[in-house]
C-alpha cells in the first residue's frame, strides 16, 4: 500500500495523557529563550514559528526516544528498506506562519512522521498528497508544482488527521501543508534509507533515554553502512539575530542584562562596605 501511494495514517498513535505531558512542557518552554550558553529553551524563528532546542535532551516530561523508536516500528511495517533517524525536530506554527505550495522535495530514500499534538484537522495544518507520485522520476532541481496544470487533481489526498496521530510519507512525492488557522504543534522526524543522495543528519542524543528495549533495538539511530562523520550534513549555526526574531525574545535578553547589572553593582557595593569596615577596624 505504501510502496504505491506514498503515504500512510495511523490513528490515535500517542494518547491523550503523553499530549497532555508533552504540551504542558512545550507550554513553559515556550516562554524560555536560549541565552548565555543554556540550551533548554525555545528558538523563535518568527512571530508565529518555533522550535524546541534539542528536543530529546531538552523534553523530560516524555521519552521521546521511545516514540521515536515506536515510530520506526511502524516504518518497518510499511518498507522492506532500512530506515535511520536522520532529524527530529519539536515545531510550533501559528497563524499560518509558514505557508507551503504544492511541492517536492525531491529526494527519494526519505520517509518523513509528523505527530500532531495540536492541528492537523481540516483547515488547520493538515497534509495534502498526490498519490504515487513517489514514485515518479523527477528532473532535476524541480521543486514547485501546480497538480492541476499537471492533471494530476484526481490523485489528490487530503489527510483526516486529528490530534495524537501519526502520519508517514515518502517526501519525493508532491505534498502541500495546508493553511494553519489556530496552531499546529508537531513531532517532526525524518529517517534516512542510507542510500538517499541528501546526506544523513546529526541527532542529539540523551544517554539517559536510553531504555533496556531501546538498547536492544538501536537499528533506528544507527546506520547500517559505514559512514564517516565527514559525510553527515553540518549543522547550520546562525551568527546573527533573525531579522523577525519576535520583540518579546529582545524584552527577554533585556531583563536578563539589566538582572545582571544589578548584581554586579550589588557585588561591588557589598565589597567597597567590607573594606570600608575592615580599614575602620
Amino acid at each position: 500500500m505504501f510502496k504505491d501511494v506514498g503515504i500512510s495514517h495511523i490513528r490515535n498513535f500517542i494518547n491523550k495523557n503523553i499530549q497532555e505531558d508533552l504540551n504542558e512542557e512545550i507550554d513553559d518552554l515556550l516562554n524560555r529563550y536560549s541565552i548565555n550558553g543554556v540550551t533548554r529553551a525555545s528558538t523563535w524563528i518568527n512571530n508565529n514559528l518555533c522550535d524546541i532546542n534539542d528536543p530529546i535532551v531538552n523534553i523530560n516530561s516524555v521519552n521521546l526516544l521511545e516514540i521515536i523508536y515506536k515510530t520506526h516500528q511502524e516504518i518497518i511495517k510499511i518498507s522492506p528498506d532500512n530506515y535511520t533517524l536522520s532529524s527530529i525536530r519539536l515545531m510550533i506554527e501559528r497563524n499560518n506562519s509558514h505557508p507551503i505550495t504544492w511541492h517536492t522535495d525531491n529526494k527519494p530514500g526519505l520517509i518523513r512522521a509528523i505527530i500532531y499534538l495540536k492541528g492537523g484537522e481540516n483547515k488547520n495544518g493538515n497534509l495534502d498528497y498526490i498519490e504515487g507520485s513517489h514514485n515518479f522520476k523527477h528532473i532535476k532541481d524541480l521543486h514547485k508544482i501546480n497538480p492541476y496544470e499537471l492533471g494530476l487533481e484526481n490523485k489528490i489526498i487530503t489527510m483526516d488527521t486529528q490530534v495524537g496521530d501519526l502520519i508517514l510519507f515518502d517526501i519525493n512525492g508532491f505534498h502541500k501543508k495546508n493553511t494553519t488557522n489556530k496552531e499546529r504543534r508537531v513531532i517532526f522526524m525524518e529517517f534516512h534509507d542510507g542510500k538517499s543522495s541528501k546526506k544523513m543528519g546529526k541527532v542529539i542524543l540523551d544517554n539517559s533515554k536510553f531504555t533496556n528495549d531501546i538498547r536492544k533495538n538501536l537499528d533506528f539511530l544507527f546506520s547500517n553502512n559505514d559512514i564517516d562523520h565527514k559525510n553527515f550534513q553540518d549543522v547550520v549555526y546562525s551568527t546573527h539575530l533573525p531579522p523577525n526574531t519576535p520583540l518579546r525574545v529582545f524584552y527577554y535578553y533585556f531583563k536578563s542584562f539589566c538582572k545582571l547589572i544589578e548584581i554586579k553593582i550589588k557585588n561591588k557595593i557589598n565589597i567597597f562596605a567590607k573594606r570600608l569596615k575592615k580599614n575602620k577596624e
